[in-house]
């Protein structure tokens, strides 16, 4: 009869994240070209220093806690750029102008980025074909989407 030994279970509370990683890349990055550089340095950093982080579950958690990083960044680039817009906006239509507002664009722009997101991840993940791979691929998908969207928001206005 063979006995099965496993190892010590991999446990998120084990699992080291650095996530000033990205703001320090991102700040000091010249322009988005080289703070596209950034995306993926903490997950990096993460799988490799942590043991069991090229696990399948240590792919996912690093990714993962990247990618929120990146998601936190989006909201506040987001609002930065939404209170520029409607600033702007009151100013245009205080001094008579008739230009498209801004604000509700930026607002269904980032409706339809986000729907974009979702469901190009979902397409990435679906290449797996159900495989362990698909967490990883999702969350790599969602991170990088997310970090790109990002550094665009990070460049826009005010003009």
């Amino acid at each position: 009869m063979a006995a099965l030994v496993a190892g010590p279970a991999l446990a998120q509370d084990d699992m080291v994240f650095d996530d000033s990683i990205v703001g320090q890349c991102v700040q000091a990055a010249a322009d988005a070209g080289a703070a596209e550089a950034c995306i993926g340095k903490a997950a990096d950093d993460c799988m490799t220093r942590n043991p069991g982080g090229e696990s399948t579950y240590g792919m996912n958690f690093c990714i993962g806690q990247e990618a929120a990083v990146w998601d936190g960044l989006l909201n506040a680039e987001y609002q930065r750029v939404m209170a520029s817009d409607k600033e702007i906006d009151a100013q245009t239509k205080a001094d008579g102008y008739g230009a498209p507002e801004l604000a509700p664009a930026l607002k269904a722009m980032q409706r339809a980025w986000i729907a974009y997101r979702d469901t190009t991840c979902t397409y990435e993940a679906s290449q797996w074909g159900g495989g362990t791979g698909a967490g990883p691929a999702y969350a790599g998908c969602m991170m990088r989407l997310t970090a790109m969207q990002t550094l665009y928001l990070r460049d826009t206005g005010p003009f």
